[in-house]
């Protein structure tokens, strides 16, 4: 996949790491429901990055110069676990938007001052298997990608408090869509 985005800088300045950048974030939340089961792909941190090496979370990283916070959520998805999130909602049933955020988070925070999150659940078609997890980054930053059921995943101690903020999609973002599933 092309992108149109300019990556941010970095610099390296009496031996502190300085980055330029737009201090957002997205925070992409994906559920898969196949089958009567939830499921969430998570990637392993690699060791490149500068916090929460090798935990578990959820995709994400910072919005880019020239693209949109929905641009930057297709982007990170695609980088961190191989995902085409367009065609897969061409695909199958997508409850969530890329066009607007459903939360916004607004608090410093030594790298970033806001946190844009996409809920995003995909109701996959009967019969179809959860799509293949392939980061398109090297293993310095993502070291692996795997799917898990949503209440082992639930149980885990994720990077940056995520199982947290899936719970908090499962209480407001996807309560009355997976009303039927849970």
């Amino acid at each position: 996949m092309k992108f149109k985005n300019r990556p941010n800088r970095c610099f390296n300045i009496d031996g502190e790491e300085l980055w330029i950048s737009r201090s957002v974030t997205v925070l992409p939340v994906l559920l898969f429901v196949q089958q009567g089961g939830i499921f969430v792909p998570l990637n392993k941190r690699g060791q490149a990055l500068p916090d929460e090496v090798g935990k578990w979370g959820l995709p994400g990283g910072y919005l880019d110069y020239d693209e949109t916070a929905g641009e930057a959520v297709v982007r990170e998805v695609w980088e961190e676990l191989g995902l085409d999130i367009l065609t897969l909602q061409l695909e199958h049933t997508l409850k969530g938007s890329l066009e607007q955020p459903t939360y916004v988070f607004s608090q410093p925070r030594h790298r970033q001052n806001v946190t844009l999150r996409f809920s995003l659940l995909f109701f996959l078609k009967s019969g179809t298997e959860l799509p293949v997890l392939d980061p398109q980054v090297g293993t310095d930053e993502v070291e692996d990608a795997q799917w898990f059921d949503l209440e082992a995943a639930l149980g885990m101690s994720l990077s940056f408090r995520h199982e947290q903020v899936i719970r908090d999609c499962l209480e407001t973002d996807f309560k009355e869509s997976l009303q039927a599933v849970r």
